[in-house]
């Protein structure tokens, strides 16, 4: 004859299960539990050991699955360190070629070290051979240079002079280029402030003729 208590019991035992589940899936802190069970005196089995065996599995389970997701996530990020070193050897080699936006390209591994040593320098030289030929990233990207001081010294002039050449094509530039003049006008007498206007586009002419 079955018990009238059999189901309450079950559901607390299934409850139980569940909830040791949950414990270890979120945070891992049954291995010391764990051990303290192997290292007791094995007898008949016990009234708990239908939630122990079981929350053993499942932390072993998680466990495993952290160990196998840890390993794809450090082979994905080698493999993506590989991919931009082999890009970055691509683009050296094209970059000669005068293609403009391959010159960026390069410019933008130097200048966030993707695939190679950051180097500043190296970053500007090929943004001013992009942007010469007229590509508005790196006309942008050279404004950003000049006006932040990266890798050259801060001149407003010529910030303000790439992001005007960039401004039809590029959101950005053209943002920036409202920006930096908006704040430059309310520093200025509106004398200086011509002035500044005029030496900007004097500055975009001779890039252009460049």
């Amino acid at each position: 004859m079955k018990s009238r208590n059999a189901g309450p019991r079950l559901a607390s035992l299934l409850a139980g299960l569940m909830g040791a589940a949950f414990l270890v899936v979120t945070t891992g802190c049954s291995e010391a539990s764990y051990r303290a069970w192997q290292n007791q005196p094995k007898g008949p089995s016990q009234p708990g050991d239908a939630v122990v065996v079981p929350f053993i599995l499942i932390q072993e389970a998680v466990m495993l699955k952290r160990s196998i997701d840890k390993k794809n996530a450090a082979e994905a990020h080698e493999a993506e360190l590989l991919s931009q070193v082999h890009r970055f050897e691509e683009l050296k080699v094209l970059s000669v070629k005068g293609d403009a936006a391959i010159q960026c390209e390069l410019a933008f591994c130097y200048l966030r070290g993707r695939g190679a040593i950051r180097d500043v320098g190296q970053a500007t030289f090929w943004l001013q051979k992009s942007g010469r030929q007229g590509f508005a990233e790196a006309q942008n990207e050279l404004g950003l240079c000049y006006y932040n001081e990266i890798g050259v010294r801060r001149d407003d002039i010529e910030a303000c002079a790439w992001w005007s050449l960039a401004a039809p094509s590029h959101v950005q530039a053209a943002a920036s280029l409202v920006y930096v003049e908006s704040n430059t006008e309310k520093r200025l007498t509106k004398e200086a402030f011509a002035a500044f206007r005029t030496s900007v586009r004097r500055r975009a002419e001779e890039i252009k003729k460049l």
